[in-house]
């Protein structure tokens, strides 16, 4: 021990230096980690915001633990992944979808988009936070779903040449481009095409930027399940 040399204060000593939630050797007894709630986040309790200005930080240090109680809406999460992208025309379409006053945000696009994932989520053995986002983006849309849901793995990979798209819609095939990008990590869609509306419909981009961020954030996103009627 560092700083106590006899056995009732060398106890002390070890139990100090433990993490915290940590469990002791020998004993003792387990006390799971404190979960927060939507009440316990409330951005007025933070140190960093002001009544007048709102927060004063360009990024909230805990939008994981917030988004994980249902307390961080999606559009801040996804403006949070795209903070640092180079592309101003990208930052404006960005920003005037997000920032809508009378468009509430969502992350299923409808009830269907929403049973669907949610059933298949299911059957997936422990899916890490990509392959949720491939599910999110493939189940959004009818006729890919129907092209691709043969070629998916319990794991929520799917065999890219398996699958053979024929007619589909623009949008599917935007959406299909972004899940072979993050299922493979190679780069399928530009900044500069999300930015063009007339290649990417505002459906589509909404779809697409929401699926990158669950593959940061994972699951923590569907705490918040605003749904849209397309």
């Amino acid at each position: 021990m560092y700083f106590t040399n006899t056995p009732a204060l060398n106890s002390m000593e070890a139990i100090m230096r433990k993490l915290p939630c940590g469990s002791q050797k020998g004993g003792g007894r387990y006390r799971s980690p404190y979960k927060y709630t939507k009440e316990n986040c409330d951005c007025r309790f933070c140190l960093s915001y002001r009544k007048e200005t709102g927060c004063t930080l360009t990024l909230c240090p805990v939008l994981d633990i917030r988004l994980s109680c249902g307390a961080a809406p999606i559009g801040e999460a996804v403006k949070a992944v795209f903070k640092d992208a180079k592309n101003t025309a990208f930052q404006k379409r960005l920003f005037q979808i997000y920032n809508r006053k009378d468009d509430a945000d969502m992350i299923f696009q409808s009830n269907r988009h929403r049973q669907i994932f949610e059933a298949e989520r299911l059957n997936l053995r422990k899916p890490g936070k990509k392959a949720l986002a491939v599910l999110y983006l493939l189940t959004a849309d009818k006729a890919l779903w129907q092209k691709t849901k043969p070629f998916l793995t319990r794991y929520g990979r799917i065999d890219l040449k398996g699958v053979s798209l024929g007619d589909i819609s623009t949008d599917g095939y935007a959406l299909w481009k972004a899940v072979k990008e993050l299922q493979t990590g190679e780069k399928q869609i530009s900044l500069g095409e999300l930015a063009d509306s007339g290649t990417i419909s505002d459906n589509a981009f909404r779809l697409i930027v929401q699926a990158v961020t669950i593959a940061r954030f994972g699951a923590a996103v569907f705490n918040n399940t605003e749904v849209r009627y397309a």
